[in-house]
């Protein structure tokens, strides 16, 4: 079966992630009150992350018009839900809008079956994360004026494993101190046991 993969901004009060007219009023209104109505119920895993989705990507079938599944993206455009997932039934999966209803009242653009699959594998591959440090290596880098990025090594699920750590901010790149006990918090890229672990996003935490 063909599959169409489009991608529209989440709706929201005062954005145009819907098309003018009425639409802007009573659909919007309508439609996410009665979605909001099922976030609890339908998708207990990710019920505090729905409000947090600034981008959707969605799969659809060709033939029927039917959303079959569905990406949510942060305003960094990192992947923080995708359902139908383990107990979680949908967002726009588990209702009756159709792809032409999408276009018809979101500002949609047409986005690879690449782009939405690599997506859909992120996710599997990152997971929040926190450590604490004292043995590691401060490295630097030119870009934007120079960057602090750690390198370790840490046993995890009983492998000894490299670890790459990024920051957040350039103020905590700036607070790190070698010999120092540290305590970080990021979200964990794993793309298997014969790659570096990497900790994106990354804050010191006090």
């Amino acid at each position: 079966m063909k599959k169409t993969y489009i991608q529209f901004n989440a709706p929201r009060s005062c954005d145009k992630a819907l098309k003018d007219g009425w639409l802007k009023s009573s659909f919007k209104k309508v439609l996410v009150g009665i979605l909001h109505m099922f976030i609890p119920k339908a998708n207990p895993d990710f019920e505090n992350k729905i409000d947090v989705v600034k981008y959707w990507l969605i799969e659809c079938d060709e033939d029927t018009g039917i959303p079959e599944r569905e990406i949510g993206l942060d305003s960094e455009g990192r992947v923080i839900l995708k359902i139908p997932y383990e107990k979680n039934y949908g967002y726009w999966t588990d209702n009756n809008l159709l792809l032409k209803d999408f276009k018809e009242h979101f500002v949609v653009s047409e986005i690879s079956k690449e782009s939405f699959e690599m997506s859909w594998e992120i996710f599997d591959k990152t997971s929040n994360f926190e450590i604490e440090l004292t043995n590691f290596k401060v490295k630097t880098t030119g870009a934007e004026g120079g960057h602090i990025y750690l390198k370790t090594e840490i046993n995890y699920k009983e492998h000894k494993r490299e670890l790459i750590i990024y920051f957040a901010n350039k103020s905590d790149e700036q607070k790190i101190k070698i010999n120092e006990r540290i305590k970080l918090s990021g979200r964990l890229f794993d793309e298997g046991i014969h790659q570096s672990l990497s900790m994106l996003d990354t804050k010191l935490l006090e």
